[in-house]
């Protein structure tokens, strides 16, 4: 048995799918030296030279007025904003006048004027507000319904929500 030699192990065998694409791949960009330019046609390179330059100008111009559109986007952002901020003041000034209109509303719908009764007369003891509807008792009421002509029936409060829709005097309450 001491006559068979061990051989070595053998190491890692190369891949020949990858060996096979890298020849194929040097096969074809040899082919492509064919058309490289030599020194005889360097008018020809000068040339692809001068387009390119023309290229790099015409870019850095677009680049510079690229960055102007931008710096004017930029200031009609800021416009923008200002007028967003004024018309928000704007905004606030109209819901100001419109509370202090309907402050001054609320507080006129609240004096009443006097009505006249069946006999062509003003009332006596007409209610001045819709506060005195509201002190008004029993018998104040019922004064008030006569002289309307108006129905005496029902509890005080459904007397003066009569009175009160004769009237027209509209309120969530009645």
């Amino acid at each position: 048995m001491s006559d068979i030699e061990l051989q070595p192990a053998l190491g890692p065998l190369p891949d020949l799918r990858i060996t096979m694409k890298s020849l194929h791949v040097s096969a074809t960009q040899a082919k492509h030296v064919a058309t490289f330019p030599t020194f005889d046609q360097r008018a020809q390179i000068l040339v692809a030279l001068q387009q390119l330059q023309r290229g790099v100008a015409a870019f850095r111009q677009e680049l510079a007025d690229l960055r102007r559109r931008v710096v004017e986007l930029q200031q009609s952002v800021v416009e923008l904003k200002q007028g967003q901020l004024d018309l928000q003041e704007g905004q606030a000034g109209i819901l100001e006048c419109l509370q202090r209109f309907e402050d001054d509303s609320s507080r006129r719908a609240k004096l009443l004027e006097p009505f006249y009764g069946l006999n062509g007369q003003l009332i006596v003891d007409f209610p001045r507000s819709t506060a005195d509807i509201g002190r008004l008792n029993g018998d104040g009421i019922n004064a008030l319904l006569v002289a309307l002509g108006l129905e005496v029936t029902g509890t005080v409060a459904v007397r003066k929500a009569r009175f009160k829709r004769y009237i027209g005097l509209v309120t969530s309450a009645g």
